[in-house]
């Protein structure tokens, strides 16, 4: 299972690309929306809980998305 995290700017995904140290910015995909069209993919991980700023964090379980929290 991965998740999805979306940003108010591109300058936040970039940030949070460094501070997470893993995952990979992508497009968001299109089912889901963003301000900036920047979002970051990461592998589910236990007890992960983003420590930086974000838009929105979704869940994708292969079938589609649910959202988790927002940022």
């Amino acid at each position: 299972m991965k998740y999805i995290i979306t940003f108010y700017s591109h300058y936040e995904a970039v940030q949070a690309r460094r501070i997470a140290k893993g995952g990979r910015l992508i497009s968001v995909p299109r089912v889901l929306s963003s301000s900036c069209g920047t979002a970051m993919e990461l592998e589910e991980k236990d007890g992960f809980v983003p420590s930086f700023r974000f838009e929105t964090l979704y869940r994708h379980d292969g079938e589609g998305y649910s959202k988790v929290t927002d940022g």
